[in-house]
């Protein structure tokens, strides 16, 4: 009996395996089925294939040339239009540009400009005794060129006007002789050179636009014109508080320098300089004018020469000597 058991147990499992079996099989998908045409051309199926696949190629090679052209949108730069400039915004901008460059210089201000490194010389001499004269002397190309005056300034400002007054004339001398030659040239010359020559605006090495501010500067001076200042209305003028001396002469003088003391007894006294003699031993004299009197002092140095007209001054007007007070 138990041989019997096993092998029903046995033959029920195979019928299970088989039942499953057979369920798998109905599961699957239905097969197939080529029509007449696709068996004789196969190689359409595998046509359609690839053209799905160029479509999708394409679709893509869309999207990036989209994605590219955006792209190339945000990094384009946009520079603004030009506008219309009217003539006579034009004009303007002309007449600014042509004040910066005709913008008035002295001769010597256009010296060291176009000359930094040429120095200029200055010596001092004596005329008739009276007076020092200076003498400023410039060396350009083995030339000179001197400038005499009172100031040294001015005596500098003299020989820049000669130097560059001679060096204009010169410029003026050789414009015609040149044009002459580059008539010449050009008539010489063959086609074939000219044409391969490249053209353009004319080139040239003089400064014209330092003359220019130089003939402004000469301008303004011949007709001595300054600028005008702004007219304050009366009701705003102030005028300046009135400065008074000293009500009383000194107990002390002697403990005051005689300048500081002139000047504290009557203020706004001008002293006038004068070089007697500029040579070892030097001479200066100094005046002074108070109530219609004039006051001389005489010194080796300006210093001492109005110590001595103020010491004058205040004998004359306070009887106090300071002379009197150096002996003691």
């Amino acid at each position: 009996m138990p041989y019997v058991a096993t092998f029903v147990t046995a033959k029920s499992s195979g019928q299970t395996q088989m039942h499953q079996q057979s369920v798998a099989l109905n599961n699957l998908p239905p097969p197939i089925q080529y029509t007449q045409s696709q068996v004789q051309n196969p190689v359409s199926q595998f046509s359609e294939v690839s053209a799905v696949k160029d479509k999708n190629n394409m679709i893509k090679n869309k999207d990036d040339q989209c994605v590219d052209e955006s792209t190339s949108e945000k990094t384009e730069v946009k520079w603004p239009t030009k506008r219309k400039i009217n003539k006579k915004e034009q004009k303007k901008r002309l007449n600014a540009r042509m004040r910066r460059l005709v913008c008035p210089k002295s001769p010597l201000m256009v010296f060291s400009e176009l000359y930094k490194d040429v120095p200029i010389k200055l010596e001092d001499r004596l005329h008739n005794n009276n007076f020092v004269v200076f003498t400023a002397s410039i060396e350009i190309d083995g030339q000179v060129y001197t400038g005499d005056h009172v100031s040294k300034t001015q005596a500098k400002q003299k020989a820049c006007e000669n130097f560059l007054r001679v060096m204009l004339a010169k410029k003026m001398n050789e414009r015609p002789e040149k044009k002459d030659e580059c008539f010449e040239e050009s008539k010489i010359e063959d086609e074939s050179v000219t044409s391969s020559k490249p053209k353009g605006p004319p080139q040239e090495d003089f400064p014209w636009p330092h003359f220019a501010s130089l003939a402004m500067h000469n301008l303004i001076a011949h007709w001595e014109l300054q600028p005008v200042t702004k007219v304050m209305p009366e009701e705003t003028v102030k005028t300046p508080p009135k400065v008074g001396g000293m009500k009383k002469f000194p107990n002390k003088p002697e403990n005051y320098n005689p300048v500081q003391l002139l000047h504290q007894m009557s203020p706004g006294i001008q002293f006038t300089e004068t070089t007697i003699n500029s040579n070892n031993p030097s001479c200066f004299e100094v005046k002074c004018k108070m109530d219609g009197v004039t006051f001389a002092g005489k010194g080796s140095t300006k210093k001492a020469a109005k110590k001595e007209c103020a010491i004058a001054t205040i004998k004359y007007f306070w009887n106090f000597d300071f002379h009197t007070v150096e002996k003691k």
